[in-house]
């Protein structure tokens, strides 16, 4: 959500197209430990910091641990034209409403939500029928070395992390940063 405010309106003013690739934070195969109250604490913090820093509500949400059935929904809603439009309701439902990503119901209320059609949507996360083409972006990012999100990248000039619109204003204009293919 961060790294999307400036991301949106540096396209805006360049008229640039993005290109959302699926990358999971922390892959269904993976269990997360529980965390220790210290940690929450600290985490919630930090995530209001942010949020304050860039105007924006943001609280920390301890439901969603995994994002693959929201990653193959980005693909639907790419296939639709509505990238853009969910991308914007899923952060929401993960940043500012604390709603589980990873649940069928939730990502079928944010697909009515920006108007897609319910069955269809339902239907493509029931059959798993972009997996392939998330686990495909994940291979891309191994490639690329990408290990933190959110991560732009621009003519093999990458920058990692919530970064400021003159950041990525550097990176489309090349200036400043020196980087072929690795992390800030």
């Amino acid at each position: 959500m961060i790294g999307k405010v400036p991301l949106d309106q540096l396209a805006k003013d360049y008229q640039l197209t993005v290109e959302w690739k699926a990358f999971e934070l922390r892959p269904e195969d993976v269990e997360i430990p529980e965390k220790s109250p210290g940690f929450i604490a600290r985490a919630k913090a930090s995530i209001e910091a942010l949020g304050q820093k860039y105007g924006l509500q943001m609280t920390f949400n301890n439901k969603s641990k995994h994002s693959s059935l929201a990653l193959e929904g980005s693909k639907y809603a790419e296939e639709h034209g509505q990238e853009n439009a969910y991308h914007d309701a899923l952060f929401a439902a993960q940043f500012q409403e604390e709603k589980n990503i990873n649940d069928l119901q939730v990502l079928t209320e944010i697909a009515v939500q920006i108007g897609l059609d319910r069955e269809e949507f339902l239907n493509s996360l029931v059959t798993r029928k972009y997996r392939e083409a998330v686990l495909a972006d994940e291979e891309e990012a191994k490639r690329l070395g990408i290990h933190l999100i959110p991560c732009f990248i621009i003519d093999g000039r990458s920058a990692s992390g919530a970064q400021s619109y003159e950041t990525l204003e550097k990176l489309i204009q090349g200036h400043g940063l020196n980087i072929t293919g690795n992390l800030l």
